[in-house]
């Protein structure tokens, strides 16, 4: 009977505690690839897996050929994930209107259209993701989807920047003349 209740006990305390999900966290790859015809192509993706099942994907593209070049062209989605054993599964519900930090001026509006088409297309062709998890550790998450293709990403912890508080410089005290 002791061991019963021992057994009961134990059972109730592992299933009260909450078990952390080892996914939940902030990811990023990076990929530089160089075309055929010299353009070097930088892309950043940013994932963050939050504990709510609740995702976004930022995927910052950087093309630099020659003096042509766009800098961070931001594509931003969000949605909602669930994870069973290996298998990660991912929903875009939604697809933000991509922007650039900084573009050449030798590049055309519809150049840069077209490129942000491109990766949107991306996003919006494949809004149902199933990928299976081959590693996940503290720090990688390596995960194969549907085709075949593996991505390797690592925990990355985003720098807040500090606010500027502006230091209270003391005004000088001038005396009073007397007349």
């Amino acid at each position: 009977m002791k061991r019963f209740m021992l057994f009961v006990i134990c059972t109730l305390f592992l299933n009260a505690q909450q078990v952390h999900d080892m996914t939940v966290g902030n990811w990023h790859t990076v990929t530089t690839s160089k075309s055929e015809n010299r353009t070097r192509i930088t892309e950043k993706e940013f994932l963050n897996l939050k504990a709510d099942h609740t995702f976004d994907i930022t995927i910052l593209v950087s093309l630099k050929k020659g003096e042509h070049f766009v800098k961070d062209l931001q594509v931003k989605a969000s949605g909602i994930w669930k994870r069973y054993i290996t298998t990660l599964v991912v929903v875009i519900n939604k697809i933000e209107v991509p922007f650039a930090k900084e573009v050449s001026n030798t590049i055309t509006p519809q150049s840069l259209q077209a490129l942000a088409s491109t990766y949107q297309a991306r996003l919006r062709g494949n809004p149902i993701r199933i990928n299976t998890i081959t590693l996940l550790t503290k720090d990688k998450l390596t995960i194969v989807n549907e085709k075949g293709v593996k991505t390797e990403y690592t925990r990355y912890i985003p720098v807040t920047p500090k606010p500027v508080v502006p230091q209270k410089i003391p005004t000088p005290k001038i005396p009073k003349k007397r007349l």
